[in-house]
């Protein structure tokens, strides 16, 4: 199974802290592969992952909160370019009651921009 990075952080590898169940513990929640699923086709990524990872890609700064901003992207290692968030969706969509959000990245730097 491919793992996706995103300014090279691998998405199943954030882990982010949660309140402790008892004093004097850490706990925190991170997702496996499994639960982050995305296409790519021509020059676009498709990415379906919890949207409490989402959140938090925002909040650390891994993902820009500027929409002009691009980031590098990589899969399995390999970078595949430089990308800009040009959607993102809440799930409901279809009946679907999943935590999943769809996020569409398009390549830049292309002669066909969007």
């Amino acid at each position: 199974m491919q793992g996706i990075a995103i300014n090279g952080t691998m998405l199943h590898e954030v882990r982010m802290l949660m309140e402790p169940y008892q004093k004097g513990t850490v706990s925190s929640l991170g997702y496996p592969k499994s639960r982050i699923r995305f296409t790519s086709e021509g020059q676009e990524i498709r990415l379906w992952f919890p949207a409490m990872l989402a959140l938090e890609l925002y909040r650390s700064g891994t993902l820009p909160q500027d929409a002009k901003e691009e980031f590098s992207v990589s899969v399995s290692g390999k970078k595949v370019g430089n990308y800009r968030v040009i959607d993102f969706r809440y799930p409901g969509a279809n009946g679907s009651h999943s935590e999943d959000i769809l996020m569409v990245l398009a390549k830049v730097g292309l002669a066909s921009s969007q």
